[in-house]
């Protein structure tokens, strides 16, 4: 399968982004910048191997959504909170880390559970009101990529939750993202 790298689909084209949808880019942006520092967080768990390689290889691709969003969304137009999305991003890869690999994959599924539909809201609501093709493809690219990382997390971790810590944590990860995501599109 032939990949769409989403940095060289940016430079392709100007990216026009409707003022309709600057809180929800800003949004994006404070989620990816948590995103990378969950990666961070989850590296310093170095002991563990399977975390190192997959916090790694996400790493990389988070930090490409995040320089993306960086260009799309005017400095003026970020979240004044994107210290608060850095430390609870380490925070969150470092201790769930900490629980071991299992558990960390289910944070991951679960967050990027959560990046999957607020990336298809904003997608369904360009598509349907024909705005801005070219940022449309640049989402649709950023959320292919996030539903990987979910399809990989869930692969690793096993079908399906064991018990009801778990159930609980992934039930804590959708309400915290919401929370982040309310937040950042106003702050």
């Amino acid at each position: 399968m032939n990949k769409i790298n989403i940095i060289e689909s940016y430079r392709s084209s100007k990216v026009f982004v409707p003022d309709n949808m600057i809180r929800w880019i800003r949004s994006n942006h404070a989620g990816e910048t948590g995103a990378v520092w969950i990666y961070i967080g989850a590296r310093c768990v170095f002991w563990n191997k399977s975390i190192r390689n997959m916090a790694k290889e996400h790493f990389i691709t988070e930090k490409k959504h995040l320089i993306v969003m960086s260009h799309i969304l005017p400095s003026s137009k970020r979240s004044k909170l994107l210290i608060l999305w850095r430390i609870l991003g380490f925070s969150l890869g470092f201790i769930s880390a900490l629980f071991g690999y299992r558990f960390f994959c289910i944070t991951i599924q679960s967050v990027e559970n959560f990046v999957e539909k607020h990336y298809q809201e904003q997608i369904d609501f360009l598509f349907n009101n024909s705005l801005s093709f070219d940022l449309l493809q640049v989402l649709q690219i950023c959320c292919n990529e996030e539903i990987e990382h979910q399809l990989e997390a869930k692969k690793n971790k096993g079908l399906q939750l064991n018990n009801t810590y778990e159930n609980l944590w992934s039930c804590i990860i959708g309400k915290g993202s919401s929370l982040a995501v309310n937040i950042s599109r106003f702050i």
